[in-house]
């Protein structure tokens, strides 16, 4: 009765709404709560988008960028109105908003473009994202309101790497005060964006309050909160208990059982997502550095047996690139087949025949993360290979990706999860972020220390190819090499983003990138 009653009253609303008369005791008649509360698994290690690397789930409440994707991937305006590129391609203007206030008051120009770029882009002293970028030789400024962008070479996915975090704009005065330190605790962050992060209790929770003087309004919901939960079954009995409003990353069997249960107020949302899961290889480890054994351990592997058992439940399916389908550039090469017999001819080939031993390390914060790598070691152990697993903490998972260094006894691993996809959703950052010999002799991004000279000359090629048709064919050239005859990684399966959430939530809206819209998001409170 108070279901059909509440749709009543919301078709009422909706035909007054059209006709231009809202009666007063009817709109009051639906309250909302001025505090949204969503749980989730791992905190922030940066609210910095040069320097995190976690992902774009909560940057975007505090930062704005010159251009941005809505929700229908569509490439927009943010802190630019509007941009043109030069002849050559390698002039790009982009004329600012004006009137933008940073959370403490001060007005957003063109100094803090420039000063936010400059930090990027700093080779001498580099943030995260800095080789990322690195195609952007300069940034100047032409007044207060419009900036130029330049590039040694043309730049096809410009717009769509300006939508990466790493090109949230900074407050330039924060710049000079914090140094490094910039987006380590709440006083450090001063963005323009519709949140101001209020509170920050690293790895329990995080407050934001909306920003009255947000440029495109302020949001509907007062309050976000974000509580750090790592136990995925502590984020559904969260939700469950009401004492959160929304909650990712819950295991299959709660999804499954809040799916069946159609009365205990819990709705399940499945959205597309630009991210991959696998395993990737430390191509420096004494035995995998051999493609032949890489490519062994990939065809040791029934991929579709792992998805059947622990991700088909949960909407995902098996990999068939290393890229999302989603991403601009990829190719569908089908599922790796499993084939024991060829992975001990290569074996074989590589003076292995008896098999051999190596450690996997696990991080559980990846959905099915250790269920899929005893799988994984479970079939390997048919061919006589021997994967021991390594559980690790969030801690010690990410310290052991700042290893700047040719590895040694301090990366041990042949093999770790990770997760795969570019905040561009462009091939470009999606390949050569990843998979590129590092220039300077450490890892970068590139955490398993691949380096194939072929690849390399196709994503740099690609990365200046102006025709979308040969860039596109040099991207499926280079991810053949990275995925079947020189494998980087074994790739698993596509994700999806799931979200449990009361009934009572609307305007939720995330994009491909797992990054929410907070500016619609609305929880009732009856």
């Amino acid at each position: 009765m108070k279901k059909r009653l509440s749709h009543v009253l919301a078709l009422f609303l909706c035909l007054a709404m059209v006709s231009g008369c809202v009666p007063a005791v009817l709109a009051e008649t639906v309250a909302y709560k001025d505090t949204v509360t969503l749980a989730t698994a791992t905190d922030q290690n940066y609210m910095d988008g040069q320097m995190n690397n976690t992902n774009d789930k909560v940057l975007r409440t505090v930062y704005s960028s010159l251009v941005k994707r809505n929700t229908q991937n569509e490439i927009v305006g943010d802190l630019a109105e509007s941009w043109e590129v030069s002849d050559d391609n390698l002039t790009w203007t982009f004329h600012l908003r004006k009137g933008v206030k940073f959370h403490n008051g001060k007005e957003f120009t063109a100094k803090d473009v420039k000063a936010s770029y400059d930090r990027l882009l700093n080779q001498e002293s580099p943030v995260r994202y800095t080789s990322t970028m690195s195609f952007i030789t300069s940034v100047t400024m032409v007044d207060d309101y419009t900036i130029e962008m330049y590039t040694e070479n043309p730049a096809p996915a410009m717009l769509a790497n300006l939508c990466h975090r790493a090109n949230l704009i900074l407050d330039a005065d924060y710049i000079e005060k914090y140094g490094k330190e910039l987006g380590l605790t709440a006083e450090s962050c001063n963005g323009t964006g519709p949140y101001v992060l209020k509170q920050w209790n690293m790895g329990e929770r995080m407050v934001f309050e909306s920003f009255p003087d947000y440029f495109e309004g302020e949001a509907p919901t007062k309050n976000f909160i974000i509580e750090v939960m790592p136990e995925a079954a502590s984020r559904a009995i969260a939700l469950e208990m009401g004492e959160v409003d929304i909650a990712d990353g819950c295991s299959s069997i709660d999804v499954m059982r809040f799916m069946e249960d159609e009365n205990d107020g819990i709705a399940v949302n499945f959205y597309t997502y630009q991210g991959l899961h696998g395993f990737q290889f430390n191509c420096a480890h004494p035995i995998l550095k051999d493609n032949r054994i890489r490519q062994a351990i990939s065809y040791g592997i029934d991929r579709q047996a792992i998805i059947d058992a622990l991700y088909a439940p949960m909407g995902e399916y098996c990999a068939t690139a290393p890229l999302s389908e989603v991403v601009w550039g990829y190719y569908d090469f089908g599922v790796i087949p499993y084939d024991p017999e060829k992975a001990k001819q290569l074996m074989t080939e590589a003076g292995y025949p008896d098999g051999f031993s190596f450690s996997c390390q696990v991080y559980e914060g990846y959905s099915q993360a250790l269920a899929s790598a005893e799988m994984i070691a479970a079939q390997l152990s048919q061919l006589g290979i021997t994967m021991t697993i390594e559980v690790v903490d969030n801690a010690a998972f990410k310290a052991a990706r700042a290893n700047r260094t040719y590895p040694g006894e301090d990366f041990p691993w042949g093999m770790f999860i990770m997760g795969f996809g570019p905040g561009s959703l462009d091939a470009d950052e999606g390949l050569r972020r990843i998979w590129s010999t590092s220039k300077n002799g450490d890892n970068d991004n590139n955490y398993g220390w691949y380096s194939n000279a072929r690849v390399d000359e196709l994503l740099d090629a690609a990365a200046i190819e102006m025709d979308a048709d040969a860039r596109k064919e040099m991207y499926r050239e280079a991810m053949q090499i990275l995925y079947i005859d020189d494998p980087a990684a074994v790739f698993t399966n596509q994700r999806r983003l799931i979200y449990c959430m009361s009934d009572k939530v609307e305007g939720f809206q995330v994009d491909m990138r797992n990054a929410i819209n907070y500016t619609t998001l609305r929880c009732r409170a009856d």
